[in-house]
């Protein structure tokens, strides 16, 4: 079997188990490992707490978990061993072979799995004086529309596009899109120390499944951010389609309505409310405070055309919330 720094994927992995990575800890305990002039097996079990597939310094090495080293070809335990603080299972004067490497599920809990193993196949030649294996664990990662219909409390990784920042709304939820769905997310906190995050980033979001309002979401969701894309276009509808999300279907979607006329407007601290039609049904706008938009702009009988977010009213019924003043036109 090839060796481990086989490969550009493999070789950086072995420079990281080798050199430790900078920042990733684990109870304050550093990545690092000292090699030692031995014929032995290294494996570094980390996890993939921002869902980028690669050991970053957000991620974290992680203690406790049972690694076997087992005879190639069958299920033959040769040695087990259990991570330290570093995330390092380390298998001393190895015989010369063919090994295989396996973590027990049982000692990394229920809700997270292996990811993926740099080298499950492992060749110790008489040249050999170490071999590193990196083991990557995460929680599962699932398309919204699967996660939507999971049960209450699963803590799943799904990858999308934003719909809405964070800084938009004054409760703290952003909405997120892939090419199955969209979804609100709730009580988001974003990784890396950023302020805010835009329409059109392309982020990883660990949340655990939830409701609010009668429809699914992802709350404590903590959002990685990977790039910046095109900002997302909206789905044109009507403002009766818009007060029903379309039956469900269009739940957290960012949506646009066009040339509605305003028929009253309130104050409902510490929103601004809007009553606007198309002719075909009533739509609630709200204009949240964060906005800081003049609410004597807004006159009844006057036209309105806004993109938003469509988000549940918990009675059935949705309401569209613009992210900023440039999603409003009024004429």
């Amino acid at each position: 079997m090839p060796a481990i720094a086989s490969s550009p994927r493999a070789r950086a992995a072995a420079v990281w188990l080798a050199a430790g990575l900078a920042g990733c800890n684990n109870a304050g305990e550093s990545l690092g490992v000292t090699i030692q002039k031995t014929s032995a097996v290294s494996v570094l079990v980390y996890l993939d707490r921002d869902g980028s597939h690669t050991p970053s310094s957000l991620d974290t090495a992680f203690a406790g978990a049972r690694v076997a080293l087992l005879n190639h070809g069958s299920q033959d335990t040769l040695r087990t061993a259990a991570t330290v603080s570093t995330g390092i299972a380390r298998f001393d004067a190895v015989p010369v072979g063919q090994y295989t490497i396996a973590v027990a599920p049982s000692s990394i809990g229920d809700s997270i799995q292996v990811a993926a193993i740099d080298s499950t196949n492992v060749r110790i030649t008489a040249a050999d004086t170490n071999r590193g294996v990196i083991v990557r664990l995460a929680y599962p990662e699932v398309s919204i529309r699967q996660a939507r219909a999971l049960p209450i409390g699963r803590r799943v990784f799904v990858h999308g596009l934003i719909l809405a920042g964070v800084q938009s709304f004054r409760d703290t939820t952003s909405h997120l899109a892939d090419s199955s769905g969209q979804i609100r997310m709730t009580r988001v906190s974003l990784r890396g120390g950023l302020a805010g995050n835009n329409p059109g980033d392309s982020v990883s979001v660990l949340g655990g499944t939830s409701t609010r309002a009668g429809q699914p979401t992802l709350d404590l969701a903590v959002v990685s951010t990977f790039a910046n894309r095109l900002a997302p276009v909206p789905f044109d509808v009507s403002t009766a389609i818009a007060a029903t999300a379309a039956g469900g279907v269009l739940d957290a979607a960012l949506v646009r309505v066009t040339g509605a006329r305003m028929s009253d407007t309130a104050t409902v601290s510490p929103d601004f409310v809007i009553h606007a039609s198309d002719g075909s049904g009533t739509l609630t706008i709200v204009i949240d405070p964060t906005l800081n938009l003049s609410r004597t702009l807004f006159r009844p009988g006057d036209r309105i055309t806004t993109r938003g977010v469509l988000v549940p009213d918990g009675a059935g019924g949705w309401v569209l919330k613009p992210r900023f003043g440039g999603d409003i036109v009024l004429n």
